[in-house]
């Protein structure tokens, strides 16, 4: 079982355009809705269930009162925020080979979702499939891949370019209207994805702005210049679901199964499948925290254990010793490398 995953920085900069729409009052109570901080925003990577970026924008969206607010905030979405992915497609020598490389790597990004080429007519449709089609909000992230995905288009084929059509989910008038207006090309409704048309002989159009060669970032750069590893089963999602939780201060098992749209047991069955559980993981997430905190830092050794989730240092001591062999006091001393 997989569950849909979006990279922080993505949320980050969403975040940060609907604070312009509408105010950073609104944006977090929409974030707190959805238990989610904004010290999350300032973490250099890591991933959340994707959901709840979906719920976020639309709790703004009602707050404010937009049901196209998908739609109106992407435009302003900063492509260049994916960092070193954007680099990377972008740096491509044509188009074609710019959507080949944002199909390979986009892991990176969204875990779980797709990017989805295709042929019809004569073109070539690239549409992202997200999998979280019942989630509630969700349109609003599928009208904004739409213009992201025209973004990268267009640093190929030139700021005024226009999709030959643009397919997006669902079916409202309004909003496929709302969608024509903003695009400037036909919409076709009730589409599986969002999926923009392009020539197919567009694909071999080359790069008209190559990079200079200390810019070119290689597809081995990549996981090590983002700081990901995409998870490749239950262990793994629910691995970057606790780092990321205990830098909001509750790395539970039952919230990070609410976070996953799971009930506890379901996660407790699917983790033994596996052959782990909750527990061992989470050991070795802290495990792995501790000893970068007392490598790296000069926290006190009761500062560390409150940040890790101990209610006592004692506690965290005889943890930490029974999964390293030493004591933290010793560990710091010889800031052994791991």
């Amino acid at each position: 079982m997989r569950i849909p995953l979006i990279n922080v920085i993505e949320l980050a900069q969403v975040v940060e355009m609907l604070d312009e729409i509408a105010s950073p009052s609104v944006v977090t109570k929409a974030l707190e809705a959805s238990n989610i901080s904004r010290s999350l925003l300032t973490a250099p990577s890591g991933f959340i269930p994707y959901r709840l970026e979906a719920q976020v924008v639309e709790h703004v969206a009602r707050a404010i009162g937009d049901p196209f607010l998908g739609a109106r905030a992407a435009p302003k979405f900063d492509y260049s925020a994916y960092a070193a992915y954007a680099r990377y497609v972008l740096s491509a020598r044509d188009l074609g080979t710019a959507l080949a490389r944002g199909r390979k790597t986009f892991p990176l990004i969204q875990p779980g979702g797709e990017i989805v080429l295709k042929q019809a007519d004569g073109h070539v449709l690239a549409g992202r499939l997200s999998r979280i089609g019942t989630t509630i909000g969700h349109h609003h992230l599928d009208d904004g891949a739409l213009f992201i995905i025209i973004r990268v288009i267009r640093h190929f084929l030139g700021a005024h370019w226009r999709p030959a059509w643009v397919e997006a989910t669902g079916k409202t008038d309004a909003r496929l209207l709302y969608l024509e207006d903003r695009i400037g090309a036909p919409v076709r409704g009730a589409s599986k994805m969002p999926m923009v048309a392009l020539p197919e002989q567009a694909l071999a159009t080359p790069n008209p702005h190559p990079p200079n060669p200390q810019d070119i970032v290689t597809l081995s750069d990549l996981p090590v210049l983002m700081g990901v590893n995409p998870p490749r089963n239950m262990t793994d999602t629910v691995e970057q679901m606790i780092q990321t939780n205990i830098t909001i201060g509750d790395a539970s098992e039952d919230e990070v199964a609410a976070s996953m749209s799971l009930g506890r047991r379901t996660l407790q069955r699917l983790l033994q499948r596996e052959g782990t559980s909750f527990r061992e993981i989470k050991a070795r997430v802290i495990e792995r925290r501790a000893r970068t905190l007392l490598r790296e830092t000069d926290l006190a050794i009761a500062t560390i254990a409150e940040a890790l989730g101990y209610e006592e240092p004692k506690s965290f001591k005889r943890a930490f010793r029974r999964q390293a062999g030493v004591s933290p006091n010793a560990y710091r001393a010889g800031r052994a490398v791991d």
